[in-house]
C-alpha cells in the first residue's frame, strides 16, 4: 500500500459528532418512559383483548424496536451530517497508527548513496521532507508521543530523543533535521536495528513503539552480503522482535525515497600494482571503475594528479554493471610517502567520483644475494649472472639495489635492512639462520631459493626449512633428476602470474630455447589438516608456477605464502651449470618481476575506510612520542597535535578516529635525532555503496521476521493542512438520513393499520 491509495477519515466539526452520538439515546428514553406511564386496570370486557393481545404481543415488539432503530439511526444521521464528516487521500494517517501513548523512532539513512541527485533533489533531502511531514502530522494526530531521530552514521548520538511534541520540540527537531547532510560513511543495518534495540531498553515504560526507517533500501546493504560477512540464519531485526515479544508492540514502516533507476559510476579502488614503488622507475598504479549502469561507457576520462603533477588518461570501454581496472603510469621523483588522486567526470552522485591513494616511495628494492659458490671468474660465479639481470649495467636504473654475501655472513646479516633475500646453491642453512629467515619472511620479507650442487644434503635442508610441511620451503628436496642429452623445457605453467607471464602463448619461443640439464624432484607442501585427511582430500599449500615438460611434469617453480611474506623455490639453478636459462632475456625479465613479486611490500598505511581507525606503530627509539595531523581539510582546517598512546610488545602508536570525511591524512612525526617524517594515509569510501541497486519489498519484508511491516513508496505528503484535496461526506449522509426517515414514517403507517 502506497502513500497514495490509503483513504483518511474526518470530521470538521468533531464535537458535533459527538453531541449527535449521544442524542441517539433519546429515542429509546421516549420508549421507555412512554412503556412506564400506563396502568393496568382490569375489567371483563378486557379478558378477550388480553387474550388477542398475546397473540400478537411478538409481532408488535418487533415492529416497535425496528421503529426504534430507525429513530436512532435518524438522530445519529442528523448528527454526522451537522459534523460534515470527510476523506482526504493520504498515507500519513495510516503511518501514524492507533491512539494508544506511543514512542515513535525515526532512523534516517544519511550513508552516502543518499546524496543521489534525482528529479531536482537529493535521495536523504526526499527522506527529511518525509520526517517533516509525518512530524508535522503527530503534533495533531498523537501529540502525547515521544520522538527520537536516530542518524545511521551517528547512531550513538540522537539528533533528539525522547522528545515531546510541543512547538518548542518541534521547532528544534526540525531545525537540526533541515542541517542534516549526506555522510560519507556506509550503512550497516545490523547496527542500525541494534541501536534501535538499545534505544528501546533504555525506557522500561515504553510498551508500544513505531519504527520508521527512510532509506533508499540499497540491495548490497540490505539483502546483499558482503565480502566476508558470515551467513546467519538470524533476521537482523530479532533483537527486536524478542522486545516487541514481551508484551509490548512494535510496528515497522519502510518508507522508500530511492530512486529505482538510479545510475552510477565510481572509482571503487586504486593502489600501487607494485609491492615497492622506487623513485626513478616508472611504476603502475591499478585504478577501478565501476559501472553501475545498463549501459556500455564508450570511454571515461581519468584525471591523475601524482608526483605534483595532473595528467588525463582514456579508458575505453567500461561495461555495463562491470568493473573495469586501469593502469595509471606514474614516475615518483623522491622518496617518501606521496598521495595520489584519481577522478572520473561528475555524475548524481559526484562523492564517489574520486578515489586517493598513500604510496610509499623508496630509494631502491633492496636484495640480499647470499652466494653458495663464489668465485673470482664472473662465468664461474653462482650469482653473477643472476646480480646483472637484477641490476643491468647503464644508464637506466633498474630500481634494484644488490648486495651480495657469502653462506658464512648469512648467521650474521640484518635481514630486516632487505626487502628480499635469495639464497643461491647454498650447503647448508644453521638453524640459527633458518630461525631468522623464518621471522623475517613472517614478518613480511620475502625470499627466494635456488639449489644446485652445492646442496648436497637435502634431508638437512628440509630439516630446516621445510619443517614437515610447516617451515618455508614450498616443498621437500627429494633427489636430482638428470634429463637426456636433450635436455627438457618448460611445460604446463600458470603463465597468467606476473612472474612467468613473459612465457605466455601457445607458441612462446621463450620455452622452447631454454634447455634445463639437472633439476631437483619435489614434493610440494600440502596443509596439515589435509594430509591427515588423505586420499582426494589433500591439497596443496604451495602453488606450482611452471613445470618442466618432462613425462613426470616436474616442479620447477613452487611459490607459498608465509606469515606475512612470500617464499619462492626454483628447482634448478641461477646460473648456467644446470641450465643455460641466464643466457637467455626472458631471464631478466622474469627475475626483474620476481623482485617486484616477492619484495617487502611498502611501508605505507594500508588505506581504512570512511570512519574507521588509522593506526600507526612506530619504533619507540626513533620517533617521539607527540606527532601532528593534518586532515583532508589542510590548510583551511587547523592541524592537531596527538600523543601516541601504548602499541603492541611496548612499542609507540599513534590512533586517530576522526575519519569521516575520505582523502589523505598527513602524520608529521617527528624523530629524536631532530628530523621530521611524514606518513599519509589514505581513507577511502566504501566501494560497495557505490551499487545503487535497490531491495525490493518482498525482499526487504523477511528481514523483520514477525513484525508487523508497512512498505511506502516515496515521500508521504503532508494533509493537515491541506483541504483542497478532501471530499466531504455530508451530502450522503443527508440524503442517507431522508431515506431513513421516510422509510420510518411508512413502515409506522403500513405496522399502524396492521
Amino acid at each position: 500500500m502506497t502513500a497514495n491509495t490509503v483513504m483518511l477519515a474526518a470530521l470538521v466539526h468533531p464535537a458535533l459528532f459527538w453531541g449527535g452520538l449521544a442524542a441517539v439515546g433519546v429515542p429509546i428514553l421516549i420508549h421507555l418512559l412512554a412503556r412506564r406511564r400506563f396502568q393496568r386496570v382490569r375489567w371483563a370486557a378486557m379478558s378477550f383483548l388480553i387474550d388477542a393481545e398475546k397473540r400478537n404481543r411478538r409481532r408488535v415488539r418487533i415492529e416497535e424496536l425496528i421503529l426504534l432503530a430507525l429513530r436512532s439511526l435518524a438522530v445519529f444521521l442528523v448528527g454526522l451530517f451537522i459534523a460534515r464528516p470527510f476523506v482526504q487521500p493520504s498515507g500519513i494517517a495510516s503511518l501514524l497508527g492507533g491512539a494508544e501513548r506511543t514512542e515513535r523512532i525515526f532512523l534516517l539513512d544519511d550513508s552516502f548513496s543518499m546524496g543521489y541527485l534525482s528529479e531536482g533533489a537529493t535521495s536523504l533531502a526526499r527522506a527529511k521532507a518525509g520526517v517533516a511531514n509525518l512530524i508535522n502530522r503527530l503534533r495533531t494526530h498523537a501529540p502525547g508521543d515521544t520522538v527520537t531521530l536516530l542518524r545511521t552514521s551517528e547512531l550513538d548520538a540522537p539528533v533528539v530523543a525522547g522528545a515531546l511534541l510541543d512547538d518548542a520540540q518541534i521547532e528544534l527537531l526540525l531545525s537540526r533535521l533541515e542541517a542534516i547532510e549526506p555522510s560519507q560513511r556506509a550503512l550497516s543495518v545490523a547496527a542500525c536495528l541494534g541501536a534501535v534495540e538499545r534505544h528501546l531498553e533504555r525506557d522500561a515504560s515504553t510498551t508500544s513503539a513505531a519504527l520508521y526507517i527512510l532509506s533508499d533500501f540499497q540491495r548490497i546493504d540490505w539483502v546483499g552480503r558482503r565480502a566476508g560477512e558470515a551467513e546467519d540464519s538470524a533476521t537482523p531485526a530479532s533483537s527486536l522482535e524478542e522486545w516487541s515479544g514481551t508484551g509490548r508492540g512494535l510496528r515497522v514502516v519502510l518508507v522508500d525515497v530511492g530512486d529505482d533507476t538510479a545510475q552510477n559510476v565510481a572509482v571503487t579502488a586504486l593502489a600501487p600494482r607494485q609491492r615497492q614503488v622506487v623513485t626513478g622507475v616508472e611504476a603502475s598504479l591499478l585504478a577501478e571503475i565501476g559501472n553501475f549502469t545498463a549501459r556500455e561507457l564508450p570511454q571515461t576520462e581519468l584525471d591523475v594528479s601524482a608526483a605534483q603533477r595532473a595528467a588525463a588518461q582514456v579508458v575505453q570501454h567500461v561495461s555495463a554493471g562491470a568493473t573495469t581496472a586501469a593502469s595509471i603510469p606514474v614516475t615518483f621523483t623522491q622518496a617518501g610517502d606521496e598521495a595520489v588522486r584519481v577522478e572520473i567526470p561528475p555524475d548524481d552522485l559526484p562523492i564517489d567520483n574520486a578515489r586517493w591513494a598513500a604510496v610509499s616511495v623508496s630509494e631502491a628494492v633492496r636484495v640480499l644475494v647470499v652466494n653458495g659458490e663464489p668465485s673470482a671468474d664472473a662465468y664461474l660465479d653462482e650469482v653473477a649472472l643472476l646480480v646483472a639481470a637484477m641490476r643491468p649495467e647503464g644508464d637506466i636504473f633498474s630500481g634494484n639495489q644488490v648486495d651480495t654475501i657469502d653462506e658464512s655472513a648469512l648467521e650474521v646479516a640484518r635481514l630486516a635492512d632487505y626487502h628480499l633475500v635469495m639464497l643461491c646453491n647454498l650447503y647448508r642453512v644453521s638453524e640459527p639462520a633458518a630461525d631468522a629467515l623464518h621471522a623475517y619472511v613472517g614478518a613480511g620479507g620475502g625470499l627466494m631459493i635456488f639449489p644446485g650442487d652445492q646442496v648436497s644434503d637435502p634431508v638437512l635442508y628440509n630439516a630446516t626449512l621445510y619443517r614437515g610441511g610447516k617451515g618455508l620451503l614450498p616443498a621437500s628436496f627429494q633427489a636430482v633428476i638428470t634429463a637426456s642429452a636433450a635436455g627438457v623445457t618448460l611445460g604446463p605453467g600458470d603463465w597468467r602470474h606476473p612472474v612467468v607471464q613473459v612465457f605466455a602463448g601457445e607458441d612462446n619461443p621463450f620455452r622452447d630455447r631454454i634447455r634445463f640439464a639437472r633439476y631437483y624432484a619435489t614434493e610440494p607442501a600440502v596443509t596439515a589438516e589435509d594430509s591427515d585427511a588423505g586420499g582426494d582430500e589433500r591439497r596443496m599449500s604451495s602453488r606450482v608456477l611452471a613445470r618442466f615438460d618432462d613425462p613426470e611434469q616436474t616442479p620447477a617453480l613452487i611459490e607459498r605464502s608465509y606469515g606475512e611474506g612470500r617464499v619462492m623455490l626454483f628447482t634448478s639453478t641461477c646460473d648456467l651449470e644446470w641450465n643455460d636459462w641466464a643466457r637467455d632475456p626472458s631471464f631478466v625479465v622474469t627475475m626483474q618481476e620476481l623482485v617486484q613479486y616477492l619484495a617487502r611490500a611498502s611501508a605505507a598505511v594500508r588505506p581504512v575506510r570512511v570512519s574507521e581507525a588509522i593506526r600507526l606503530s612506530l619504533d619507540p627509539s626513533r620517533f617521539d612520542a607527540v606527532a601532528t595531523v593534518r586532515g583532508p581539510g589542510y590548510p583551511q582546517e587547523e592541524e592537531i597535535e596527538i600523543a601516541a598512546v601504548a602499541g603492541d610488545g611496548g612499542g609507540l602508536q599513534f590512533l586517530w578516529t576522526q575519519t569521516d570525511r575520505a582523502g589523505i591524512y598527513t602524520f608529521l612525526l617527528r624523530e629524536r635525532g631532530g628530523g621530521q617524517v611524514t606518513r599519509r594515509v589514505a581513507v577511502v569510501l566504501d566501494a560497495n555503496e557505490s551499487d545503487l541497486r535497490p531491495a525490493l519489498e518482498d525482499e526487504l519484508r523477511p528481514m523483520f521476521g514477525a513484525l508487523p511491516v508497512e512498505y511506502v513508496a516515496g515521500v508521504p505528503q503532508r494533509d493537515d493542512d491541506a483541504d483542497e484535496g478532501r471530499r466531504e461526506l455530508w451530502p450522503g449522509v443527508l440524503i442517507l438520513a431522508l431515506c431513513v426517515l421516510m422509510g420510518e414514517q411508512f413502515l409506522a403507517w403500513r405496522f399502524g393499520r396492521a
